[in-house]
């Protein structure tokens, strides 16, 4: 349980308004000066305001029954009624509804025995001075919820999105030496020199895909900059590593000035897309890669020769999808043809 210190700055001002206010208010009511116990009682009402953070029932409680005790041993109406106000705002702020709805009659039932004017006057004083405070406690709960589900949806966000990196990296990464590593056994015994430079490209892929996967948990971490790092350049060595695991590939980028963003999610398209490819083609199929712009839209477009069939969306093509649409654009796998992707992403203004 710890108390902060806006929870002292409070009670230290009620506590002070408390004493020296209720002395000029028993002035003016012509009561007699404050003993002891009065003091003790306003001193214990404000003083309960120091668990409103961490128990605010309990600092319900306090404040109300020293109110209470007070009223109740006759001494004058003035500041000590300020707690009590203050204890049902933070009820609101840091219980649920109904018990804030619950605390505020309480309060309001604890004074009416000892109320002195007429009961029209005592609904005015609990509309103004409980009611309200009770609602704006509400309404800063509900703010400050709503910043809090704000800044959990993006930190949801930014995770998936960093979840999405490391299965396009890591997925790629262990799809090309997958394929590789066939190659090499196949060749192993007949073809030392294409078994090496398998095993080369093995370890060129891997080393690749430990760096983007470091680099995402880096990025995880906060030591990294949310920033991509990977460009339209990158598409031809892409397309360069999957010729080399076995996937005749050709490629088409015009030269686009696009931010980074942008790029970052074609080259992710085009990645795995011909990951896809990589994995689930019959040997013989070639691959072709498209990157153009037209009518205001930058168009991907990642086709092969394999046999017609029915597409299933696993987690690589709803992960191409939501890139594609988190950039306003939209995207289309078709099997009638072999495996086709187009993907149309809005040039920035």
């Amino acid at each position: 349980m710890r108390i902060r210190w806006q929870d002292v700055a409070l009670t230290v001002a009620l506590l002070v308004f408390g004493l020296v206010g209720t002395r000029f208010a028993a002035r003016l009511q012509g009561a007699e000066p404050l003993d002891v116990l009065a003091q003790v009682l306003v001193t214990t009402a404000a003083a309960g305001l120091l668990l409103r953070s961490v128990r605010p029932l309990w600092m319900f409680g306090i404040s109300v029954l020293s109110i209470a005790v007070y009223l109740a041993q006759g001494y004058p109406f003035g500041p000590i009624l300020v707690s009590g106000v203050a204890a049902v705002y933070a009820v609101a702020v840091y219980s649920r509804v109904e018990i804030a709805a619950a605390s505020a009659l309480v309060y309001a039932l604890a004074i009416l025995p000892w109320w002195h004017d007429s009961v029209t006057s005592w609904i005015t004083w609990c509309a103004g001075w409980i009611l309200l405070p009770g609602a704006a406690g509400v309404l800063v709960k509900l703010r400050r919820k709503s910043a809090v589900d704000v800044r959990e949806r993006v930190v949801i966000s930014e995770r998936l999105r960093l979840a999405q990196e490391v299965h396009d990296v890591v997925g790629h990464g262990l799809s090309v030496i997958a394929m590789q590593a066939g190659v090499a056994l196949y060749v192993l015994d007949r073809d030392p020199v294409k078994a090496r430079a398998s095993l080369e490209a093995i370890r060129g892929t891997a080393k690749e895909a430990l760096d983007g996967l470091r680099s995402e948990l880096d990025t995880l971490r906060g030591s990294a900059p949310l920033t991509p790092t990977i460009s339209l350049a990158d598409v031809p060595a892409l397309a360069s590593r999957m010729r080399e695991a076995g996937l005749d590939v050709s490629v088409e980028v015009d030269p686009l000035d696009l931010p980074e963003g942008h790029q970052l999610a074609v080259y992710r398209i085009v990645q795995e897309s011909l990951t896809n490819v990589l994995r689930h083609s019959a040997p013989g199929v070639t691959a072709s890669v498209r990157v153009y712009a037209v009518r205001g839209e930058v168009v991907v477009h990642v086709t092969d020769t394999g046999t017609p069939g029915t597409v299933v969306e696993g987690h690589g093509i709803t992960g191409m999808r939501s890139r594609a649409e988190a950039l306003g654009g939209t995207l289309e796998v078709d099997g009638a043809h072999g495996f086709s992707v187009i993907a149309r992403i809005p040039l920035p203004s």
